[in-house]
């Protein structure tokens, strides 16, 4: 029963989707008659009926795929001016001299505009086809690199305490399993990576974005770090005034805990890491700094877009380069951007925004609270 209903919304969807092209066809010249029927009423004149039908069917063939609409289009401009705008009116008379030119014209017009239409969105198409396969390759070379290393870890680990297990002493056993745990829970974590990467570019579904405080959703993060961490020192701030931002908190969560271990893992010092959550504008910023070695310049904004060298986006541990593309991937999913920089002062910040709701003009000024 599931199958056949699921069958049936396929048909009715490929349905619409035929159906769409036609409706806009119909719309475009029912307005391009309705038009010229105005000016003949109020101007009595004819003279430019023929140039809006002309246009009409330039936008017909530039918003409907192939030539058959186009065509169509061409068809029923020529049936429109012969039976509306021409003496006898209401009548069909193509014996009048010039119909056959103005019918060749408009036919020549729309394929001509189907043509450059449909060449232009093949190439898009091929780009857009080229681009997504570069992303697939780097985020493949990534998942690569990123889990290769904890995986080998686990498998050599376990296998000195199934070989050697009466030989080895109580603290190196400790510290065995302790490293076979902590590599564990990084691939669980990584695993919530790729699922995120699915809810986003699977099937071409938009991201379902509800109104969530962004403060709530900082917090519930910064707690999950929290508890996964519990060594590590953390500062957070954010706006007196909540800032209400249309997310999906889960995958917004996710960036900011990918962000955070980041910085844990590769800023090479036990300062404290800063989370703080803005107002700028019409935009909620939120950012996360480190105050370790920062990053090479050449490749920030590779990074982000996952281009990644293996061997020195990660510590040798765990690398960078999935995660950033993921959270690239979010933000930008949520008509927002991500962006990486050096402090001149040392250490590394990452900053992404996403448009506000909109809000009063008092909203627009706050001060900041300490929520650590």
């Amino acid at each position: 029963m599931k199958i056949a209903m699921r069958d049936l919304w396929g048909r009715a969807q490929k349905f619409g989707l035929a159906l769409k092209p036609s409706v806009y066809t119909l719309l475009i010249m029912a307005g391009a008659t309705l038009l010229s029927g105005a000016l003949y009423r109020f101007f009595i004149q004819t003279n430019n009926v023929s140039i809006i039908y002309a246009l009409a069917v330039v936008v017909v063939a530039c918003i409907t795929p192939g030539y058959f609409y186009g065509i169509a289009a061409s068809l029923i401009s020529v049936f429109g001016v012969n039976y509306f705008f021409t003496a006898p009116y209401w009548k069909l008379n193509f014996t009048l001299t010039g119909y056959p030119i103005t019918f060749f014209m408009l036919l020549v017009a729309s394929i001509i505009t189907s043509t450059l239409v449909t060449g232009y969105r093949e190439r898009d198409r091929a780009k857009n086809e080229a681009e997504t396969e570069k992303l697939r390759s780097n985020l493949l070379r990534a998942i690569s690199h990123d889990l290769r290393t904890p995986l080998t870890s686990i498998s050599g680990a376990s296998a000195a305490l199934l070989e050697n297990g009466g030989e080895i002493d109580a603290p190196d056993k400790t510290a065995l399993l302790t490293d076979i745990h902590d590599n564990a829970e990084w691939l669980i974590r990584m695993v919530e990576n790729l699922l995120s990467v699915t809810r986003i570019q699977g099937d071409g579904t938009p991201i379902q974005k509800t109104p969530e405080m962004a403060e709530e959703v900082v917090a519930q993060a910064v707690a999950q770090i929290r508890h996964r961490f519990p060594k590590q020192r953390l500062v957070v701030s954010a706006p007196e005034i909540p800032m209400v931002v249309p997310m999906d908190g889960t995958l917004i969560g996710q960036v900011l805990i990918n962000l955070i271990e980041n910085a844990i893992y590769h800023s090479g010092t036990s300062e404290p890491i800063e989370v703080k959550a803005e107002r700028k504008g019409d935009k909620a910023v939120c950012s996360v700094r480190d105050h370790g070695k920062g990053i090479d310049p050449a490749y920030i904004r590779r990074m982000l877009d996952g281009h990644i060298d293996a061997n020195r986006a990660g510590d040798g541990n765990r690398g960078m380069g999935i995660g950033l593309s993921i959270c690239a991937a979010i933000i930008r999913a949520h008509g927002g951007d991500i962006t990486a920089r050096n402090r001149p002062d040392g250490g590394a910040i990452f900053s992404f925004f996403l448009p506000l709701e909109d809000c009063e003009q008092d909203c627009q000024d706050s001060g900041e609270q300490d929520i650590s």
